[in-house]
């Protein structure tokens, strides 16, 4: 019976299908043939698409350079963040503070204009220098907490039992703190990743400003931004998954289906 009924709905929706593209065929057809001609007017006259594919190699360079060197500048600012020494402590403390209230915009046109306004740099430069200080102060606070979140007892433990530095940091400290790290970590790089896309405001012919010139030469909106907002969700989730794999391979708790990721 309930066979028959999912049949008798199925043919009911194809039926009413089948009659609105009837009633409305000239005008689908019309929108299809607009949706063409916007289509080759945006990528495929004057080789348009090569400003798209230009856009995603800037995009990809901006963001890959600014986690790994703003991995190893956290890395080092959340060292000095948990300094022995009070000043050096409090001016990390103040260092973060500042950045993390800090618009990225206004961030970036002040390395622009009045860090590097008198030297002829390349905006990309500027743009990696400016995105990694900016993702390091994340990094070291999400490296802080991580650290912090181990409990010392298992570390003393594993001292009492003959564990070596190094075999302390390979089976206990590193497999959880990274387990902590990753999460976060991976959210601040989709972040990231999407933050790029004010590299513009400074002549980096990153993706979103290709989009732009696009849009600005053939006044169609629809395929620019359609696309690039397409080509920045597959990015993130490219990282996503790759992150997600790696946290699986690291966390116990994920590996004997303790947690679900």
């Amino acid at each position: 019976m309930k066979k028959i009924l999912k049949m008798i709905i199925l043919s009911l929706v194809i039926l009413i299908i089948v009659f609105v593209i009837s009633l409305y065929k000239n005008q689908i057809i019309s929108s299809i043939q607009d949706a063409s001609i916007s289509f080759n007017r945006t990528l495929i006259d004057e080789q348009r698409y090569l400003l798209i594919f230009k856009g995603i190699g800037s995009t990809l360079i901006l963001s890959l350079s600014s986690i790994v060197f703003g991995t190893l500048i956290g890395a080092l600012i959340c060292y000095l963040r948990k300094s022995k020494f009070k000043i050096v402590k409090n001016m990390m403390k103040a260092f973060i503070s500042f950045l993390q209230g800090t618009p990225i915009t206004v961030l970036l046109l002040i390395f622009y204009y009045v860090f590097f306004g008198n030297i002829n740099i390349e905006p990309m430069l500027v743009g990696i220098i400016t995105f990694s200080i900016y993702f390091s102060v994340y990094v070291a606070e999400i490296i802080r907490a991580s650290i912090e979140s181990i409990n010392n007892s298992q570390i003393m433990a594993a001292k009492s039992l003959g564990f070596s530095k190094w075999q302390i940091a390979r089976y206990i400290f590193l497999p959880q703190a990274l387990s902590y790290m990753l999460p976060t970590y991976k959210n601040e790089i989709v972040t990231l990743i999407k933050l790029t896309s004010i590299g513009g405001y400074i002549s980096i012919f990153e993706l979103t400003k290709a989009s732009d010139i696009i849009r600005n030469r053939t006044y169609e909106a629809f395929f620019p931004l359609i696309f690039t907002a397409l080509i920045y969700f597959l990015i993130c989730k490219f990282v996503t998954v790759i992150l997600d794999l790696i946290n699986k391979k690291i966390d116990p708790r994920i590996q004997k289906g303790k947690l679900v990721s």
